[in-house]
Formats: C-alpha cells, structure tokens, sequence
C-alpha cells in the first residue's frame, strides 16, 4: 500500500506496470449476485480495486474467473484514474501525445494516460472543446471523434461541461 492519506501522483500510477499497480491497489475479491447461472455464486470471483485511500474505485463482475475479472477490474482503474485525477496542463506548450497516441485502442495500457492528458487540457481550457484541440494540434472534430469513442470519457466531459454550465457535446 502506498503510505499515509496524499493522493499519489496520477502519471506515476499509470505508468506503474500491472503487477506494480496492483500492489498499490487494495484488492476485495467476493460473490457477486445477480444473474449468471449456478456458478455465479460459488466462488468468490468478482473483483474490487480501490488506490488513493479508496478514492478511486473500479470492479469487475463480468467473467466466473477471478483472474479475467482481476485484469479487467484492472484496465478499468486506470481508467478511472485518468478519467477522475486532474493535473495542471502543461503551461506553455503542447501536452506530451504523439500523433501516434491517437490510433491506441481502450485496450492498449497506455491509453489511460493519453486520455488523462486530454482531460488535462479540456480542464485546462474550462472544458472548451475548440481552445483544447488548437492547443493539442488537432481539430476539433477529430477531438470530439476521439472523445466519442469511450462512453466512460465521453460521460465525464459532458458532465464537467454541464457543472459549469455549458451544453452538452454532441456525438459525431
């Protein structure tokens, strides 16, 4: 476990490989109810991971092997982290993303930070989705297919621009 109560840093946790973030991570693993017939209830293999003082939480219920739902509940935090752990964008300059970076998949384990360092810039921006792609080189179509592409991410920017007022983006 990591010490004390301060939130570690966002970037040092995403780049943790797996065995390395689960070590920070405090793992629950335990029945899961629900449908999913006669097996469902006879292990203990849903899977619940929670890091910063359980600040950050995600879970996985999906499979009847604990070790599928430990790797999934797994890709799931990084996502929330990046999706909920806000750093101050980069003042000055472009953000750390390769052209490269916008072709990852969800599944790729660096996807958590390219998306956290766009979240960066919206915030950044005050959630503004034109002043956040000039700022990352892009246009803003491309920034809003891109947002598009997770429901998780795309849920979280329409809802910090709803907080302060602003409509909702509309999906492409």
């Amino acid at each position: 476990m990591l010490p004390g109560p301060a939130i570690p840093n966002r970037d040092v946790l995403l780049d943790l490989d797996d065995k390395t973030l689960l070590q920070h991570c405090r793992q629950e693993c335990y029945r899961a109810s629900g449908p999913g017939g006669q097996h469902r209830n006879t292990t203990d293999s849903a899977v619940r991971l929670s890091i910063a003082g359980g600040a950050v939480v995600a879970l996985c219920v999906d499979h009847r092997s604990q070790h599928r739902n430990r790797a999934e509940a797994l890709r799931r935090l990084r996502s929330v982290i990046a999706i909920e752990m806000r750093l101050p964008a980069a003042a000055g300059g472009q953000p750390d993303i390769s052209q490269g970076s916008w072709k990852l998949g969800k599944k790729d384990r660096r996807y958590a930070g390219f998306i956290a360092r766009i979240l960066d810039v919206l915030a950044h921006h005050d959630w503004a989705v034109g002043l956040a792609a000039e700022t990352l080189g892009i246009s803003t179509g491309k920034l809003v297919r891109t947002l598009a592409r997770d429901p998780h991410l795309w849920n979280a920017v329409n809802q910090a621009r709803a907080g302060i007022g602003l409509v909702n983006l509309r999906r492409p």
